[in-house]
């Protein structure tokens, strides 16, 4: 960008800021959004999770509270009364860690802090204080979702942690989940920080997010002239008859250990972690793996000797360093063994290499004996590090475990399912001691404090059973009454549901509400955060100091959100009025239960399924959830979002630089469904664009002399109603983006044609159009289209206001497809006249009364509506036209005709047929006008050019352009 277009752009820019500034005090002024209970009038409560404090709130957040936004205004407009509030969530190890790292003067988080955060430098010294931190970045939090202009009632505001009003709300839901037996105490393998000596849940993750404990198991090969075994670790036990080598890696570092007794070898990793997994662990030396080359190894089950071979693709922080290679079923150990042949070898180890011969030992269809090699050819894998070779590992998994066949060669399990083979072998392997289970992450997971977790198998912990398959029936229930939007979703939330396990609920260390009944545990971050939603029917009256947090007891919720227990009892118990607590039961009921949540898509595999569950749990079906809303994950100029990398833009950064508005507009029209938005600037400055057009459109508008209303302006506002129920149907759907592409853009088009088909544009007309089209803009750049609509001089704020009217009269009707018939026309018009270039005269020749006559019966007959020739509308087609021969031909046109108008009513194309030589006279002072040609309508039967015109059909006239005098 040069620097006049810089310069242009920051005007437009600085106009619609000074715009956001103005309209933003009318709504507190107003407190438009301060919600309360109207006895009778509907409802609509949405939420937004509320977002993790230790950084700024990013476009990550914008987009999602946004949509959310976008539904709260259409609702609002709808005649709804909407809740949409907001908080904060402080719980967990993250704000926590942050604190220690900075205390520690860790200068990469300082860097990050001062010149991504955005911090200044004179707080970083009060850094080291975790709720200084929370509370600096949730007042940063408040001020831009306000600048964002979110529709927020800010008086049910609250935080997570330091905060006893929810605490004792927590305290309620974790014993009313043991209570019901959703909470037990036992031993489970959990993703743990060694640090913090504590379970990682996802939202205590710098990375790995989603990511559980998996099962290996693990196989011991005996070391031949050794008294130890090399243990390997592996998915796939079965696959031990056709081992063919083992292989470690050369330069990392393994150990020889005392394990429970035995002497095992293993990569220095696996003997830190096997003690946490239940197994006595005694490290005698350390050595690198390059000493453990063209050792050889006695398989179990089979005796056979196999080598050991070098692979630096062997990550020492995975497993237990050591893998058996099976290079007929497994893409990387075939891969493995081609790249080690490529390379320079001693002649020792180079013939072992070439004399290993992959062995098969399962059958499955689709493959030969080497489903590995088949596929990798297949797919054009040639090395391990090719990205297609984890997709040739899936495809062969896959296959082999749901169909594969183990073979022959297979002893006692030759003919046996690889599904069942898996578990009868290992469990073989056990019995042997030739086996041992291994948990492991399949990808790395980091805590927030920085530590590499590792899988501990921990006792008496507390556990959400998740796993009981009571409860699953029950959010499989209630997924099933539920609105999933899109709805492609819903399978993801139901493979959740099926695979979701109990999950471990606290920690030893972070901030947060501590277990009531064990309060050396603090409840985990993403454990608090599944029905808080019914706090904020709660929270106004703590935040009011009508009630004291002390007052907020078990006894107190139990009542409020399940009706249960005696009010007169309770009154006196607590010291609140009857009145005040029938009140604040009254207000649950109300608004209970949430109506939509919306979110990035990610918290599929955690939160958001949480959520359904935990509402099953604790709550009757009629307060279950309603709908959830699911985006994508947003990324900037096409990679993720991450601070390190410096990839990172906050909703300050983007409101500093671009304002609400345009802020709000580019992320919606970036997305829809599933996909993955892109925060960009070209996209960003292209709204910049638009929205500035619009405030110059509305701006010169001006206020003209009353004329007559003609049949052009009619069709504008009927248009306007017609795109607001187009609007209307997308948002019902959350299809946010659809909606903002046809309020926006596909509206300013209909303006457009309706300022290219006046002779002189009605500016009363325009002024109504326009305040209508701000009511369709609302809730997209609600800043924007309130200065418009008051500029306007219409008073009072949009969402007081109706929803633009979306009834189309009969006469509107007509209107609208007559307009879409002249378009179809034009469009026609245009092609006709590239090639026919020079001509001056147009001839558009209509149908007779006979063709209109057989349409409008087969319209009216209904036949044909399937879009399909069928012998029943021969049939028809004879008996109207007495020409049999002809009927099928004649029936493949109407077919056409039918196709081109199935967006519009029967009854409208119908009406438009009857009245279709009326409209082309009327059509002709404008084509002229406008194509600079003089125009004649005929029916076809008194055309000049008697063979094109017999072409034509009802809706489809033929047109003739000539040279004339």
């Amino acid at each position: 960008m040069d620097e006049l277009s810089e310069a242009e752009y920051a005007k437009k820019i600085a106009r619609i800021k000074q715009i956001e500034e103005k309209i933003q005090p009318l709504w507190e002024e107003k407190k438009v959004y301060e919600a309360e209970p109207v006895e009778g009038k509907p409802k609509k409560f949405v939420t937004f999770p509320y977002p993790y404090m230790n950084g700024p709130l990013h476009v990550g957040h914008a987009l999602s509270s946004t949509r959310v936004d976008v539904y709260a205004r259409y609702m609002r407009l709808q005649g709804y009364n909407v809740l949409y509030p907001f908080a904060w969530h402080w719980t967990g190890e993250p704000i926590v860690g942050l604190a220690k790292r900075v205390a520690k003067g860790e200068q990469k988080t300082i860097d990050i802090l001062t010149k991504v955060d955005g911090v200044p430098t004179e707080h970083l010294s009060k850094f080291t204080d975790p709720f200084y931190v929370a509370n600096y970045y949730t007042a940063e939090g408040k001020k831009v979702v306000k600048r964002l202009g979110l529709s927020i009632d800010w008086r049910r505001e609250f935080t997570t942690a330091h905060n006893e009003g929810y605490s004792r709300f927590v305290a309620w839901q974790y014993l009313t989940l043991r209570e019901k037996g959703y909470i037990v105490k036992g031993t489970h393998p959990v993703v743990w920080c060694p640090n913090d000596k504590s379970p990682t849940g996802d939202h205590d993750r710098a990375e790995g997010e989603g990511v559980s404990p998996d099962e290996m198991s693990l196989v011991k090969f005996r070391l031949l002239k050794e008294d130890a075994f090399l243990v390997a670790a592996t998915y796939r036990p079965e696959t031990i008859f056709g081992a063919t080598n083992l292989w470690v890696n050369p330069k990392a570092l393994y150990v020889e250990a005392l394990v429970d007794g035995e002497r095992w070898i293993v990569s220095e990793y696996a003997a830190k972690v096997l003690p946490e997994q239940k197994h006595v662990v005694k490290v005698i030396r350390s050595f690198l793996g390059e000493e453990l080359l063209l050792k050889e190894v006695e398989t179990p089950l089979t005796a056979r000797r196999l080598p050991v071979l070098p692979a630096e693709f062997v990550d020492p922080t995975f497993g237990t360093g050591v893998v058996y290679s099976v290079p007929a079923h497994a893409p990387y150990d075939y891969l493995a063994l081609n790249d080690l042949k490529n390379k320079e070898l001693s002649s020792e180890l180079r013939k072992v290499v070439e004399e290993l011969r992959p062995i098969s030992i399962i059958s499955v269809s689709g493959y030969g004996d080497f489903p590995a090699i088949e596929e990798c050819k297949r797919l054009g894998v040639e090395s391990q590090k090719d990205p297609k070779a984890e997709k040739a590992t899936e495809n062969v998994y896959k296959l082999e475990y749901n169909k594969g066949v183990m073979k022959e060669n297979c002893g006692k399990y030759s003919g046996k399912r690889v599904s069942d083979a898996k578990v009868e072998i290992f469990n073989e392997l056990l019995k042997m001691g030739l086996g041992a289970v291994f948990y492991d992450t399949p990808k790395p997971v980091i805590c927030r404090c920085g530590t590499r977790c590792i899988v501990k198998i921990l006792e008496d912990q507390w556990f959400l059973k998740y796993g009981d398959p009571s409860w699953k029936a029950q959010a499989r229930k209630a997924l099933s009454l539920m609105k999933i939007f899109p709805e492609e979703a819903r399978q993801w939330f139901l493979d959740v549901i099926e695979w979701l396990q109990d999950k471990p609920c606290t920690r030893k260390s972070g901030m947060g509400t501590p277990l009531p009944w064990d309060t050396e545990w603090i409840i985990e971050t993403l454990s608090d955060s599944t029905v808080y939603m019914a706090y904020y029917t709660v929270s106004k009256y703590v935040n009011q100091n009508l009630i004291k947090p002390s007052q907020l007891t078990k006894e107190f919720f139990d009542y409020v959100f399940l009706g249960v227990g005696d009010l007169t009892q309770l009154s006196t118990q607590i010291g609140l009025s009857k009145e005040l607590i029938q009140k604040v039961r009254q207000e649950f009921l109300y608004w209970y239960p949430v109506d939509l949540r919306n979110s990035a898509k990610e918290l599929i595999a955690n939160h958001l399924t949480f959520f359904i569950f935990h509402h099953c749990a604790l709550f009757p079906e009629n307060l279950w959830p309603k709908a959830i809303s699911v985006n994508g994950l947003i990324t900037v100029n096409g990679e993720p979002m991450h601070k390190s990398k410096g990839n990172y833009v906050s909703i300050k950064a983007a409101l500093e630089k671009y304002g609400a508005d345009v802020s709000r507009c580019t992320l919606i029209n970036g997305t829809e469904s599933l996909d993955d938005p892109d925060w960009n600037d070209k996209a960003a400055l292209n709204m910049v664009d638009k929205i500035h057009s619009f405030i110059e459109l509305v701006a010169h508008i001006g206020n003209g002399e009353p004329v007559e209303t003609l049949d052009i302006d009619k069709w504008l506002l009927a248009r306007l109603k017609q795109r607001a129920k187009e609007v209307a149907q997308h948002l019902e759907e959350m299809r946010t983006r659809s909606a903002f592409n046809i309020a926006f853009f596909e509206v300013w088009e209909d303006y457009k044609r309706y300022l290219k088909r006046c002779a002189k544009p009605n500016t009363s007309v325009q002024r109504m159009f326009i305040a209508e089209w701000s009511k369709l803009l609302h809730p997209f750049m609600p800043h924007v289209a309130q200065w418009a609509y008051n500029e306007l001089g219409f008073h009072g704020l949009i969402e007081q206001a109706k929803y633009p009217d979306t009834q189309i009269t009969d006469e509107e009707a007509l209107l609208l497809i007559r307009e879409e018939y002249l378009i179809k026309i034009e469009e026609d018009l245009t092609n006709l006249m590239r090639m026919m270039q020079g001509s001056n005269e147009l001839e558009i020749a209509y149908a007779t009364s006979k063709k209109r006559y057989v349409v409008l019966s087969m319209i009216n007959s209904k036949l044909g509506d399937n879009l399909r020739v069928t012998p029943e509308m021969i049939e028809r087609l004879s008996e109207i036209t007495k020409e049999k021969s002809k009927a099928g031909a004649i029936a493949q046109k109407i077919i056409k005709l039918i196709a081109e108008w199935k967006a519009y009513p029967r009854e409208w194309v119908a009406k438009m047929i009857e009245r279709e030589s009326e409209a082309l006279c009327s059509f002709a002072p404008y084509l002229e006008r406008v194509y600079g040609l003089k125009v004649k309508v005929v029916d076809e039967e008194h055309s000049e050019d008697q063979k094109r015109a017999s072409l034509s059909l009802p809706l489809k006239p033929s047109l003739t352009l000539k040279k004339g005098p």
